[in-house]
């Protein structure tokens, strides 16, 4: 067992992120917290546990691990003969709408880690950090909270095998298929049949994983190729450039550019050969 305690300054708690408290390897007592705490992850590395939060019961085990709000009543506590966890105490005024918006996390409870490893490695990274020079520290501590809350929005999930890395693995196929074909007309219905869904589900799916429309991200991806057709061909008109790209329509194709680039494809085109 070993547990971290951190000086935290005035300018620290200006930070975005920054840490209050961790420990690994912890034998988790019995806790009660009436009026909440700061925002708490804690991790199951062994035995099992249960959480009470907003009226509800969740089972922490390997494998799964507890986010607490900050100030939302909660108790937690073994059921099992011992119960091990890894666990952060932290803090910022980004923590907040990183997990509502970033992560779409908008409750306390417990959440299923497709890689557990990658968490347990950010603990380990915390501890080592406590080595570093004390000017350092608190940058340091902040940017591993950071990455924590970036590796849950990756690899932590509501439900078994539905986090983003799991999710964008299954659309892989998709992803492939529409740089391959991104000039031609796309379809619901062919993209669907790429990954064996209906194209209402499919829209479901990809809008949860990549928070935005799948024909958003087509766009994305098209002015993405216009950008490059544009300065390998100079000479080439925009219209053309446009059909290239996969754009029928060579004024919607300059109205998405300049949504995306804040310039039109001339612009562009002319600040890339001055």
């Amino acid at each position: 067992m070993k547990r971290l305690f951190p000086v935290v300054t005035e300018s620290d708690k200006q930070l975005p992120f920054y840490l209050i408290d961790a420990a690994c390897d912890w034998d988790q007592e019995h806790i009660v917290q009436p009026n909440g705490y700061f925002y708490q992850w804690i991790q199951c590395v062994k035995g099992e546990g249960e959480l009470l939060t907003d009226g509800k019961t969740f089972r922490v085990k390997e494998g799964t691990a507890m986010l607490l709000f900050k100030g939302i009543p909660s108790e937690y506590y073994a059921i099992s003969p011992t119960w091990i966890v890894d666990w952060i105490v932290f803090d910022g005024h980004q923590v907040e709408h990183f997990l509502k918006h970033a992560a779409g996390i908008k409750t306390a409870g417990a959440l299923y880690l497709s890689r557990p490893d990658i968490f347990l490695s950010i603990f380990r990274s915390l501890l080592d950090a406590d080595e570093l020079d004390y000017t350092l520290i608190s940058i340091k501590y902040s940017s591993i909270i950071y990455s924590l809350l970036t590796n849950i929005v990756q690899y932590a999930s509501i439900n078994p095998n539905h986090s983003a890395s799991n999710q964008y693995f299954r659309l892989k196929p998709l992803f492939n298929y529409i740089e391959q074909n991104f000039d031609k007309p796309l379809t619901l219905e062919d993209m669907a049949d790429v990954i064996g869904v209906t194209p209402q589900h499919l829209c479901t799916v990809f809008k949860r994983t990549t928070n935005i429309r799948i024909f958003q991200y087509i766009n994305s991806v098209r002015i993405k190729k216009s950008k490059e057709l544009l300065l390998q061909n100079p000479h080439i008109q925009i219209k053309e450039i446009a059909l290239m790209a996969g754009f029928e329509d060579a004024n919607y194709f300059s109205s998405v550019f300049r949504k995306l680039e804040q310039i039109s494809p001339n612009q562009f085109r002319k600040l890339q050969h001055l």
